[in-house]
């Protein structure tokens, strides 16, 4: 274990890998969250004994991965045609152990200043894409190996206004709110250059304990950034976006969904539409079979940021003066990047 103490946060989900039922559902999720076309690979797995046999086959075959573990850069974009519309809100690693299916989620905030680009992480796809058609997901994937100091085998770019109709499509979700807060800057798609300046902005309020929240309104708890106090900090919307993802996780696992082919069929045009991966279509079915393994119980969360006083977290990055890069940036505390080299080792690595 290094010096460095940080909390590390566990999800117990609601429902417990006790039967083949939930091991399938975990599968189903994996499948339309990550590779939506593997979907018809499900559908023909009931029809194809070739393919149920390759199922019960456990190795890992096509799964790039480095010391037995794949890492996979989720991020997520606004979509649509406002300015901005294809700059990183949210980033984040999922890495996989290959033989014991450990998973371990870790945020990583936009404004983290990528010295070799000379831009801020939420703008490294963005600055891919104007380079070369494609190009996004490699330099997204190049610039996040270079913060944490681990290889990034494979990339997904989910644009958020499917994430938004997947919601919608499952009947909401229920999400506990640990934190009240108000934002009364949360801006308005379409309005951004409009005046006064105030009509620009809605007011967002949300209230703490557990509640349903439909498409629209989960967007805008995880995209929130300028609440007062601890909910307007890039620790707590990293938070917020990995509640959001294993709620959905939750509702996906619903018999009502799980079984219900007509929603799953939509789901699957959805993610179609919204999701680009460079996941080759062969390594499929080593998702599912990892899939299979995941212990849902023991999914660990990590969060690179600015620590938090009252979670008595330590820094890892801090925000220098605005004049030494002309805008606001986060960078390594005491300009030294082998803390946090250390606390993703420790994250990634606590359970081999």
């Amino acid at each position: 274990m290094s010096k460095l103490k940080r909390k590390f946060y566990k999800h117990l989900w609601l429902f417990k890998p006790l039967s083949y039922l939930t091991a399938i559902a975990t599968v189903i999720f994996i499948f339309i969250w990550l590779t939506p076309k593997a979907f018809s690979l499900f559908k023909k797995s009931f029809l194809v004994p070739k393919t149920i046999i390759s199922i019960i086959n456990p190795s890992i075959q096509y799964l790039n991965s480095s010391n037995n573990r794949t890492n996979i850069l989720l991020l997520g974009i606004g979509g649509g045609n406002h300015d901005g519309a294809d700059l990183t809100d949210s980033i984040m690693l999922i890495s996989i152990n290959k033989t014991t299916a450990d998973t371990v989620l870790i945020s990583l905030p936009r404004d983290i200043w990528v010295e070799s680009l000379s831009v801020k992480l939420n703008k490294v796809y963005q600055f891919g894409e104007v380079k070369q058609v494609g190009g996004g997901l490699i330099l997204a994937k190049s610039a996040v190996s270079e913060i944490i100091n681990q290889p990034v085998h494979y990339a997904v770019l989910l644009d958020f206004s499917g994430f938004k109709e997947a919601i919608d499509i499952v009947g909401g979700i229920s999400v506990n709110v640990p934190h009240s807060f108000i934002d009364n800057q949360y801006p308005i798609p379409g309005k951004e250059s409009i005046m006064p300046e105030k009509d620009r902005y809605e007011i967002l309020e949300f209230k703490s304990g557990q509640q349903t929240m439909d498409g629209d309104i989960a967007l805008k708890y995880v995209r929130s950034r300028h609440a007062e106090g601890i909910e307007g900090t890039d620790y707590a919307r990293s938070q917020r976006q990995q509640r959001i993802i294993l709620s959905l996780k939750d509702k996906l696992l619903k018999a009502n969904i799980l079984f219900n082919f007509k929603k799953l069929e939509a789901l699957k045009n959805v993610f179609n539409q919204s999701i680009k991966t460079d996941i080759p279509s062969m390594a499929y079915l080593d998702l599912f079979k990892l899939g299979i393994k995941l212990d849902q119980t023991n999914i660990r969360t990590g969060i690179i940021d600015q620590g938090s006083e009252s979670e008595d977290i330590p820094a890892l990055l801090y925000n220098p003066p605005s004049s030494l890069y002309g805008q606001w940036v986060l960078i390594p505390t005491n300009n030294n990047w082998e803390p946090v080299f250390e606390y993703v080792q420790e994250v990634i690595y606590q359970n081999q």
